[in-house]
């Protein structure tokens, strides 16, 4: 083995290629579950996808913003074969060269640092990640920490700790994009040294479990390691962590559990049906009795009350819209969302005649916004009741749109009271099906109380919508793609408002019975 010299001491040259390297993202899920750890470390799982749908599409964007901070230095550019970024940055380190992309090994540790910058004055290095987020979170600081951990093993000096991240505040007047503006720099070192205590306990910990277990595999327990998954519906493998009891999962299905079921699963409980009432709240007893009797629980007087007045016409209403954290449009916020379709179904009870309307923006090189509000205003009839699924959104909408485009602020006062959520019944439980299997989402719920699924849908969850329309903006698609892209989101968008009037329906039509 080589040697390295920093400060005129030596120190074991590390990047020579471990056995078994670990990563920064094995590092942090050890914080959250040892089991898996261990289940990804030895092959057992395949690691958890924590890619966005959309992200990367603005990634190279957001990183040239950041690069173009700092002087000329080196990149070491991504390539399948690691080793030459490891060898690669040990030559800029001796030479004491700032770079992108830096590559560590130590021991057995790897990771990627966006830039390690080498402060000649004070002799050191500075480490930066560049994260296209509004807020700092735990797992920075502790990504930090493993970086730091890795450097320091190999000698470095580190200096401090800085990040680069997105300005939330920032409000975009078109033209080129400011990164002096957009741009926040924040010196991490700080909180790093003053949850300097949390960080080595959180590393002692991992330390003593690679001691412990020396590098071989290790029996699995959802109980008895800590930390582990909160819940046998998140655990990467059940058959693994909770061998024989894999079917225990139920309980944790049980609404506002969180630690508890944990307990009635400590305490051998493995059903609905065998928590004790005691130790249920009412809204849980309710799912309970509807799991054991397999029947539908419905409070009609809740829900009586709920739809009193509502309008003998009705509007179901749903958006779709992109959030890009690099603002596209004049007027808008870096994470804003915009939207560019909607869906608009329109139910007369008393002819029970069903119209649908939509407005879908196709010319996705301008502002979406306006033309949206415009034909929603013309589709929309006055004084009617508009349902949506967790209607915040949908307000939120219309309310910042007309916000940049005040005619319609008059509209905007006018409907905004006609608004009812649909999602509350099944928040609260007035209606529960226990095909729900205690979720409240419109695609688990749909299923339930019709015919109709997403299943068959090709774009079937909002993420993918947002990123499909990304993508035509970033002109990454053919023009058979294009409507293609256009022609499905149409359909899911549509399949959604839809889905709303089978609920409303199905809801009016049990009250009438019952």
């Amino acid at each position: 083995m080589q040697a390295i010299f920093t400060n005129g001491k030596t120190y074991t040259n590390s990047f020579e290629k471990p056995l078994t390297p670990i990563t920064k993202s094995l590092y942090l899920q050890f914080l959250k579950c040892q089991n898996a750890y261990h289940l990804i470390r030895e092959g057992v799982v395949s690691k958890p996808s924590t890619a966005s749908f959309g992200g990367y599409l603005e990634w190279a964007e957001f990183l040239s913003y950041c690069k173009n901070q700092f002087p000329n230095f080196p990149s070491i550019e991504k390539s399948p074969n690691r080793e030459e970024g490891f060898v690669q940055s040990e030559i800029y380190i001796k030479d004491k060269i700032s770079h992108f992309g830096a590559q560590l090994r130590y021991q057995n540790f790897v990771c990627s640092v966006e830039l390690l910058e080498y402060d000649e004055e004070r002799d050191g290095w500075i480490l930066w990640d560049f994260r296209p987020i509004g807020s700092i979170k735990q797992d920075i600081l502790r990504s930090f920490f493993f970086y730091k951990q890795i450097a320091e093993g190999l000698g470095l000096r580190v200096l401090g700790c800085k990040i680069i991240r997105i300005q939330t505040k920032y409000v975009y007047q078109g033209g080129p994009i400011l990164p002096e503006d957009y741009l926040l720099v924040e010196d991490l070192s700080p909180r790093m040294e003053s949850e300097l205590g949390s960080r080595e306990e959180e590393w002692n910990k991992f330390q003593t479990e690679i001691q412990n277990t020396n590098e071989q595999s290790v029996p699995y327990s959802f109980l008895e390691k800590n930390p582990s998954c909160r819940s046998l519906k998140t655990c990467l493998s059940p058959t693994h962590c909770a061998p024989g009891r894999e079917t225990a999962r139920e309980i944790f299905e049980y609404r506002d559990s969180s630690e508890l079921a944990k307990l009635w699963f400590a305490s051998g409980y493995n059903s609905y049906d065998s928590v004790p009432d005691a130790e249920l709240s009412p809204i849980q007893k309710i799912q309970k009795e509807a799991h054991k009797t397999g029947t539908v629980h419905f409070n009609k007087e809740s829900l009586t009350q709920y739809l009193s007045n509502v309008t003998k016409t009705v509007a179901f209403l749903d958006f779709e819209s992109i959030n890009p954290y690099i603002p596209i449009y004049p007027e808008t916020k870096p994470f804003q969302h915009i939207p560019y379709l909607y869906s608009l179904h329109i139910w007369d009870m008393d002819s029970d005649s069903l119209t649908h309307k939509t407005y879908l923006h196709e010319d996705v090189g301008s502002d979406p916004r306006k033309h949206v509000l415009f034909h929603l205003q013309k589709d929309l009839p006055t004084g009617i009741t508009i349902f949506s699924f967790n209607d915040f959104f949908e307000k939120l909408i219309i309310q910042e749109s007309a916000t940049v485009y005040p005619e319609y602020l008059e509209f905007w006062e006018s409907v905004k009271s006609m608004f009812i959520d649909l999602a509350l019944p099944f928040k609260k439980l007035w209606i529960y099906h226990p095909a729900q299997h205690g979720k409240a989402s419109l695609k688990e719920i749909l299923p339930c109380f019709s015919n109709e699924s997403h299943f068959g849908l090709t774009i079937r969850e909002g993420q993918d919508a947002n990123y499909q329309y990304l993508r035509l903006i970033k002109k990454q698609v053919t023009a058979e793609e294009k409507k293609r892209v256009l022609e499905d989101l149409i359909a899911y968008c549509k399949l959604d408002s839809y889905g709303l009037f089978l609920i409303y329906r199905m809801l009016q039509e049990r009250l009438s019975v019952i």
